[in-house]
């Protein structure tokens, strides 16, 4: 160490080390914080699509900043020439001794640089279809649940919320709070947008809002962040951001645009008045075609009445007809069931008289045959005193040559049998 003196005191000199120096040196700028610079770029440059590495000058100076690319929105839109905002924190890179600002968010500045920033923003995110019209969804015609993104306290906030009661009332407004200007205002907002997509998807509506301003007081309008945010949406966005004459990135991106938070409330809530006209106007149309399409019916009805009852004369006259013939026919045939009803009463009795006679003479011979076959009975003849000898198969034996000595035989009387065995036989 070194010493040198001041006013007669000594005081002992720190000697650094260069890393420690650099490390020294770092830290104390670090601890100056977040800083706002203007200048002209005068280089820039992404490399692998991860670092930015740019220079930024005025008439005298310049210094140069570096960031991560992923983490800056619209850093692939600077140019050489564009005047811009670089918000970053002030270092001294250890390694080399060079000195940069490591760059938070870079904002084009001035109207000629932001003219030139938004228009290639809007090209870039037109050639990606985000302002396709075919992919922006309709509003619902009567909506409940309207998502609010706006500032608090605003005449943008007052605007939007008086047109909503003085044109139907009863809504619902979540509302959130966010910044519409400067610094925080894109954060704040593409903020908003997820909270309200992830924790109200019930939602039919979200509505960003702000009123006018110069380009710069729009720029987080501009952004390609907040436009991506708007696209991402799962809920319809409507952007009524700024006067007629300011179209931003957003009004593009939204499924719907209206040029000011009144017109924004006026697009998404029909008036009261206008709505019972025409539920009134339709009734009385449904009506007037109800008693149209009615009365056509009952002529219709009427018409094939008519015809109806023609055709049904005609099958009754035809029936009557029909009717009177079987009536002719059948007094003919009740005539034809009376006489038949005589002769049949004739030809029974003389059916029964032939019938009797015919039971008379047959008892008659039945009596004599009766008579004839008792006096045929053999056992008639037995009880005469005659017999009948049959052999010991029962056959009746008429000849002294059909038996045999020792055969036994039997005699039969008129009250009994006798059985006995040939012993001799004499012709």
């Amino acid at each position: 160490m070194g010493v040198f003196q001041t006013q007669s005191k000594v005081i002992k000199e720190k000697i650094f080390q260069v890393s420690e120096f650099n490390d020294f040196v770092s830290t104390y700028l670090e601890q100056i914080g977040e800083v706002v610079i203007e200048g002209e770029i005068s280089e820039v440059k992404i490399s692998q699509g991860k670092w930015l590495f740019a220079t930024i000058k005025d008439k005298e100076s310049n210094v140069d900043i570096f960031g991560l690319a992923f983490k800056l929105s619209g850093c692939d839109l600077l140019e050489v020439g564009m005047l811009v905002h670089v918000y970053g924190v002030p270092r001294l890179y250890k390694k080399t001794g060079r000195f940069s600002v490591f760059v938070n968010q870079i904002v084009p500045a001035g109207e000629g640089a932001l003219r030139l920033a938004l228009e290639k923003l809007k090209s870039k995110l037109e050639k990606e279809g985000l302002f396709d019209t075919a992919r922006k969804r309709l509003l619902p015609i009567f909506p409940e649940n309207i998502g609010l993104i706006t500032a608090k306290g605003s005449d943008a906030y007052n605007d939007f919320v008086k047109v909503l009661k003085d044109r139907m009332g009863g809504l619902k407004i979540q509302f959130c709070p966010v910044s519409v200007q400067g610094k925080d205002a894109t954060g704040t907002i593409i903020s908003a947008f997820g909270y309200l997509n992830k924790h109200h998807p019930e939602l039919d509506l979200i509505v960003l809002t702000r009123g006018g301003g110069s380009l710069e007081d729009l720029q987080p309008f501009n952004d390609e962040g907040m436009a991506r945010a708007i696209f991402s949406s799962k809920i319809p966005v409507v952007s009524a951001v700024g006067h007629e004459a300011n179209i931003s990135v957003a009004d593009l991106v939204a499924d719907v645009r209206a040029s000011t938070p009144t017109d924004a409330g006026e697009q998404i809530v029909r008036d009261r008045v206008d709505v019972v006209k025409e539920i009134n106007f339709f009734t009385k149309n449904i009506e007037d075609k109800l008693k149209g399409m009615i009365k056509e019916k009952n002529d219709f009805v009427l018409e094939h009445v008519d015809v109806l009852k023609s055709a049904i004369e005609k099958e009754v006259s035809k029936l009557r007809t029909v009717i009177t013939k079987f009536g002719s026919q059948l007094t003919a045939f009740l005539k034809d069931i009376s006489l038949s009803t005589i002769k049949a009463g004739n030809f029974k009795q003389n059916l029964v008289a032939a019938a009797e006679t015919w039971l008379v003479t047959r008892k008659s011979s039945l009596e004599s045959l009766t008579r004839l076959l008792k006096s045929l009975d053999f056992r008639q003849v037995l009880k005469r005193g005659f017999s009948i000898t049959i052999d010991k198969s029962g056959a009746v034996i008429k000849s002294v040559s059909k038996t045999k000595k020792g055969e036994k035989i039997a005699t039969m009387l008129y009250n009994g049998k006798i059985g006995s065995i040939v012993v001799d036989i004499k012709k």
